[in-house]
């Protein structure tokens, strides 16, 4: 958005903008956000630019989300699309006028949610800081109420993003006030919100300003972790049994978080009965671990006063027993196809109607991103948890001649996620989802697409030979079995494609690796010097510099992982057939190839994916 001409307060007057909103349809800042997006609009459709501006303007800054553990970076933008590396606003992203702007309408700004956005904006991005902003900021998002019914409505981080200005600006008078008026507020009943009394009290252990009632706040946790397990509200209990543990740790009460061990672990047996009982066997067994790692907690000095061996010897049998019974359970499930008729559609109308075959070509590669790490990882650790049985045995994988060519462990219960064995489960269930996202993607968008631009355009040898010569990424002398390699693809031949890619995409690598300065060679025993192989060129530490995280991971699962597709051992040793080499993950590795051959001629420089 353009700031010229200026904005001015008279035409920020002039809109008299009012935040309409019924109560129960207000769900914080994305709430405000809309409303003012909505208001701009229609000042817009009858002419009004300058207020549309302002209020467009106001939208911006009332889209971003508050991060208020964060001391520097307290918002992240809105949204981020990682296919056009474009996000919505962040305070850095405000120019000196719009802040000018910000500033001349602060105190006219009346809903006190956004009059403490525009403050805390001030406050992060005037150079030097001005603590009237920062104080602004804080009276405004404190004048929202303690309440169940708002409080996850923006209002619990309004209430933190206080708390940490306060920490910056040492303004530890209204830092104590702000910690009385939480733990006021914990006092208070909530019948018609089981977490409110967690949530605040989480806060308080967050921003530590609950030294002085730790005692009490323990005890009140226990107390409503007792009464939820009497109501059979299992999972509830343990977030308050959980807490009510730190808390009695921090107080160096030691009977206390006892008691909150003891519970949590009655609870899990508690829940394993119940589902039991409720015919559902499989549940109760990831209950029965959870149970006897629970007492596996409790200190050993107090194990023999409360029987812990003999409870974790019934929880083993019970668990057996359960185990056993899931088997009845385990029927054969035949769910519907997924349709893809809609990517489908999409994907075409992405690359049709392109004027030239360069430009079709451009959209044809930018279907989508590489998968996203972060993302794949969050996704395998929900499916994990959801189904811990997946995970209780270790798993072996065979080729398609039946050998055995990776192994998992099984999940080791007693360590947390960084477990060695437990990352390579995690490892396990990334593969899976990423090569259901390959078949989706092949045959929902690359296929489609291709046959799209097919129809549309003459792909030739010549073209594809120029396309490769212009391109830095690809060596020297290495443009007619690039070119060659992509022309079979296009032919549909995938088979006779990949045989060729493997090589050459190897060599792209270690041609960017040493141009990184890595060392791609080994020296045997006998002074011998060895080229490495694709698999280790990309565990050196350039690659990440060259390609990012997620362009690694995605090379790595396609062409070297044992758990993924490994077609370049598979290649390399004479491994495929004429069905698996026309495989959807074949297709895929020749758009892979495909895709960073033209970004690197858009670019025109070395590679580097984004």
């Amino acid at each position: 958005m353009t700031s010229n001409p200026e904005l001015s307060r008279d035409d920020y007057l002039a809109c008299n903008w009012q935040y309409d909103v019924p109560d129960e349809e207000r769900y914080g800042y994305s709430s405000i956000m809309q409303h003012l997006q909505n208001s701009a609009k229609e000042k817009a459709e009858t002419g009004q630019e300058e207020q549309a501006r302002i209020l467009e303007l106001l939208s911006r800054c009332a889209s971003m989300m508050l991060e208020p553990s964060s001391v520097n970076q307290p918002f992240r933008p809105f949204f981020t699309n990682y296919q056009t590396n474009k996000r919505s606003a962040l305070p850095e992203d405000f120019t000196d006028s719009e802040l000018n702007f910000f500033e001349s309408i602060l105190e006219d700004i009346e809903l006190p949610l956004l009059k403490a956005r525009v403050a805390d904006v001030l406050w992060l991005c005037r150079k030097p800081r001005n603590p009237d902003h920062a104080n602004a900021a804080i009276h405004s998002y404190l004048l929202h109420k303690i309440d169940a019914e708002t409080w996850l409505k923006d209002i619990d981080d309004c209430w933190k993003r206080a708390a940490r200005l306060c920490k910056q600006i040492g303004d530890r008078e209204q830092l104590s006030d702000i910690g009385s008026r939480i733990y006021a507020a914990f006092q208070e009943e909530y019948p018609n919100d089981t977490f409110m009394l967690r949530h605040l009290a989480e806060l308080m252990d967050q921003l530590k300003i609950d030294i002085e009632c730790r005692e009490d706040i323990a005890g009140r946790l226990m107390s409503m972790g007792n009464s939820l397990q009497g109501e059979h509200d299992f999972n509830a209990a343990r977030s308050y049994f959980e807490l009510a543990e730190k808390k009695f740790k921090q107080t160096n009460d030691e009977q206390g978080q006892l008691e909150c061990l003891l519970n949590i672990a009655e609870g899990y047996e508690k829940e394993g009965d119940t589902r039991c009982s409720s015919g559902s066997n499989i549940a109760a067994s990831s209950f029965y671990e959870n149970a006897i790692q629970a007492y596996r907690c409790i200190p050993t000095k107090h194990r023999e006063e409360h029987n812990v061996q003999e409870k974790i010897k019934r929880l083993l049998d019970k668990n057996t027993a359960s185990g056993q019974a899931s088997f009845d359970e385990m029927t054969k499930v035949q769910t519907p196809g997924i349709d893809i008729t809609q990517m489908r559609d999409s994907s075409i109308a992405h690359v049709a109607n392109k004027e030239t075959l360069e430009e079709a070509l451009m959209y044809f590669v930018g279907l989508f991103p590489a998968p996203s790490v972060e993302a794949l990882s969050e996704s395998a650790a929900r499916v994990i948890q959801q189904n811990p049985l997946t995970s209780m045995a270790g798993a072996s994988f065979l080729s398609s001649d039946g050998r055995v060519v990776a192994k998992t462990p099984p999940m080791n219960i007693e360590g947390d996620e960084n477990n060695t064995d437990n990352q390579l489960i995690l490892h396990r269930q990334m593969q899976q989802l990423f090569a259901i996202d390959i078949q989706l993607a092949v045959e929902g968008q690359i296929i489609p697409a291709l046959q799209q631009i097919l129809r549309e355009h003459r792909v030739t040898r010549s073209f594809l030979i120029a396309m490769c010569r212009h391109s830095p990424i690809v060596p020297d002398k290495r443009e007619k079995l690039l070119s060659d390699a992509l022309w079979q693809g296009f032919e549909h031949d995938f088979g006779s494609s990949i045989h060729l890619l493997c090589p050459q995409l190897e060599h792209i690598v270690r041609t960017q690796l040493k141009s990184a300065g890595a060392h791609t060679t080994h020296i045997d025993q006998g002074g011998i010097e060895h080229e490495i192989g694709l698999s280790k060129l990309m565990g050196l530490p350039e690659a990440s510099q060259i390609f990012d995280k997620d362009s690694v991971y995605e090379i790595k699962s396609i062409f070297t992982d044992s758990l993924g597709s490994n077609l370049r051992n598979d290649v390399a040793h004479g491994l495929l057939d004429d069905s698996t080499a026309a495989s959807t993950a074949s297709i895929y590795a020749w758009w892979i190839v495909l895709r960073m051959i033209i970004h690197a001629v858009i670019r025109g420089t070395q590679y580097k994916n984004s």
